[in-house]
């Protein structure tokens, strides 16, 4: 299918390197068990709550974002290609026809997405470790390693995964799979706003802005503008909502850490209640461990995204002069960025220091309850842990500047409708 009047919508990455040409597959003629179908279907699908983490129910409907992701999965399977290999994360046009099309292109996103349902699929996960561990290269080894920490022993066996789901308890449990799982989900559930957002106006209309854009006659491609911010304040509400997740994390090894202070006036570590709960503190304190660097993990890729998108938008639909509230919001926009990545890292960067401490003091403990040390580390160090933790100065995420170019797009769509 021929695209007529494109529209390459940079809504995850700039184009890559020419390569070999694309294929573009419909997604409604995958299986319906294809890896990246099943993936990108269940993003779709997702719950209402888990799409719109960050927003109000009110903000996510007023804003116009529950329009738009109606309107995306409206097109998904039969309006949607995959395309491979991928030049952008997505994009959109129309064929001859004049129906408009999503494309779902083959990306960094997409793969790690694909990859963490496959491991933590229930039942998988042991047999997922076991392959990674034999491959020659040991990358992926590595990664899952880093990524589960302490936890990786438990799933060199299913007795041992079955234990570690024993003593996280149903609630724990459930979530840390669910959340590995999901990894990524959000930005693909990002991209996904930015298109559906685009889905809101008509072809003809499509075609007249872009042509006012190419020809000059209007120095903001205004459609874009519109898509671009709503992903930007869409990265930038997942933002704060990670981080207040985040949080919460950091309080489960708080409270991880208290139960082991509890065992403290024990001459020794015995079997029977002593042990179990020794076991389940410490495997609970892991968990949490893992859904804070989880979390981190989304918290930068949507900070980057943030940055990606202003300087994206600004290299690619701003021509000559644009209206001076534009710039200046624009301006603002870019600063606010700048300033939150950096802010960003400095926060995650404390974060990692701090549970490098608790791996550290977590491994005394274990020292002690398996007889290779006499006392548990003082009781200070997990003082200073708590106390690193809720110190960490996450900063609040960019969105007024999003939201205002957002509505001044809107505006200008209104006014350019109104005109004809």
């Amino acid at each position: 299918m021929a695209l007529a009047a494109a529209v390459g919508s940079l809504t995850a990455v700039l184009a890559l390197a020419a390569g070999p040409p694309s294929e573009r597959t419909l997604f409604q003629k995958l299986s319906p068990d294809d890896p990246v179908r099943e993936a990108v279907g269940a993003v779709l699908n997702r719950p209402a709550a888990a799409v719109r983490r960050g927003f109000t129910e009110r903000e996510w409907t007023s804003e116009g974002f529950a329009a738009a992701w109606d309107r995306a999965r409206r097109y998904f399977p039969e309006r949607t290609f995959l395309v491979r290999p991928g030049t952008y994360f997505m994009t959109h046009g129309f064929d001859p026809e004049g129906r408009r099309f999503m494309e779902v292109h083959d990306s960094d996103y997409l793969e790690i997405l694909v990859a963490n349902r496959r491991t933590f699929a229930a039942g998988r996960t042991v047999e997922d470790s076991a392959r990674m561990r034999a491959a020659d290269d040991g990358r992926e080894a590595a990664a899952f390693g880093d990524k589960m920490g302490r936890l990786e022993p438990f799933f060199r066996g299913d007795a041992s995964e079955r234990r570690l789901r024993e003593v996280l308890g149903p609630v724990l449990a459930r979530r840390l799979f669910e959340e590995l799982r999901d990894e990524d989900a959000h930005m693909l559930a990002a991209g996904l706003v930015h298109e559906g957002v685009h889905a809101g106006i008509d072809d003809a209309e499509a075609a007249r802005l872009q042509a006012a854009f190419r020809t000059g006659r209007s120095p903001i491609e205004w459609d874009e503008l519109r898509a671009f911010m709503a992903e930007s304040v869409y990265h930038a509400r997942f933002c704060r909502w990670a981080a207040a997740d985040l949080r919460s994390s950091n309080g489960g090894i708080e409270a991880a850490l208290r139960a082991l202070e509890a065992l403290r006036r024990r001459p020794r570590l015995a079997s029977g209640k002593d042990r179990s709960g020794f076991e389940r503190a410490g495997a609970q304190g892991w968990a949490f461990a893992a859904l804070v660097r989880l979390r981190m993990r989304e918290h930068w890729q949507s900070v980057r995204r943030l940055e990606a998108l202003a300087a994206g938008f600004r290299g690619d639909y701003v021509r000559g002069d644009p209206p001076p509230d534009v710039a200046g919001l624009l301006k603002a926009q870019a600063q606010d960025a700048s300033a939150f990545v950096a802010a960003s890292e400095r926060a995650i960067q404390k974060e990692e220091a701090a549970l490098r401490s608790l791996e550290e003091v977590m491994d005394l403990w274990t020292s002690w309850a398996e007889g290779r040390r006499p006392y548990p580390p003082p009781v200070t160090d997990s003082l200073a842990i708590d106390k690193s933790l809720s110190a960490v100065p996450w900063p609040d995420p960019p969105v007024a500047a999003s939201q205002a170019l957002m509505k001044r797009a809107e505006a200008a769509l209104a006014a350019e409708r109104s005109s004809r």
